[in-house]
């Protein structure tokens, strides 16, 4: 798909929300968040998704990921799963206009999937979800179990080693903090994971063929943004100029990987 057809995509929803309750999402710099670019699209295409197939979207919050490819892949079915806002999503999805998504309230940890799926996703959510290396083996483990032999997981992720070295302390101990703190519902446990560990994990599962790549972006927060972040009156020390926090990352890996038996 060129990209003149993913910003007409963008376009739409855009039109479709912004006067709505949901229009926060598609108004200034949430917007950045909500379309990145196209790159959820554009990073689908490594699924090669096909008419058919059944996409699972671990993590979905609002439901991003799923809604606008979508729109994209009107022949493909997109499930999404999300803990907090797996009924914004959906109310999101009808305002819309997609009838080949469905979203459930589910723990990610504890999927109670009864169909096999095509391709498992998890776009920036790990952090989200996991605490340890024993929370991510126990997720992969449950995606091995819900995803057919020859099926593809897709993670988007700005692990720790995607964050500037010279920032890295200072983002582990404002996250420390942050979850001190007990911050708003479902986002209490947000942290920066290990690439290097997340994918001797999936190694050690039995996931196959692993692919990874690293995706730059052009934006950054300054000491106010990273305040608000948080919800900080003040910060603990002095940062950057030019700082990145989880949802606002320098850049991500993205990793390919295939169940094979």
């Amino acid at each position: 798909m060129k990209m003149e057809e993913i910003q007409i995509i963008g376009g739409s929803i855009k039109e479709k929300l912004e006067n709505t309750k949901f229009a926060i999402h598609v108004i200034g710099k949430a917007w950045e968040y909500t379309w990145m670019n196209g790159f959820r699209i554009i990073v689908s295409e490594m699924l090669d998704l096909k008419p058919g197939d059944k996409v699972l979207d671990v993590g979905c919050g609002d439901g991003w990921f799923s809604i606008q490819n979508a729109l994209k892949h009107p022949d493909v079915e997109f499930l999404g799963v999300d803990l907090f806002e797996a009924q914004e999503a959906e109310e999101i999805s009808k305002l819309i206009g997609v009838e080949n998504c469905k979203f459930y309230e589910m723990d990610a940890l504890n999927m109670n999937i009864r169909e096999k799926v095509d391709h498992v996703v998890l776009f920036m959510v790990l952090g989200n979800i996991c605490e340890n290396s024993s929370d991510i083996e126990k997720l992969f483990r449950k995606c091995w179990e819900i995803m057919k032999d020859g099926a593809n997981l897709l993670i988007v992720e700005a692990f720790e080693e995607d964050f500037p070295r010279e920032i890295r302390g200072k983002l582990r101990k404002l996250y420390e903090l942050y979850r001190e703190m007990g911050k708003s519902h479902g986002e209490d446990k947000e942290t920066i994971l290990s690439r290097k560990v997340v994918l001797t994990i999936l190694r050690n599962i039995g996931f196959k063929k692993l692919k990874t790549t690293l995706k730059s972006f052009e934006w950054y927060m300054v000491e106010e943004e990273v305040k608000r972040y948080f919800g900080f009156e003040e910060l603990p020390f002095k940062i950057p100029e030019k700082f990145w926090v989880f949802d606002k990352p320098k850049q991500v890996t993205i990793i390919i990987a295939m169940k094979k038996v």
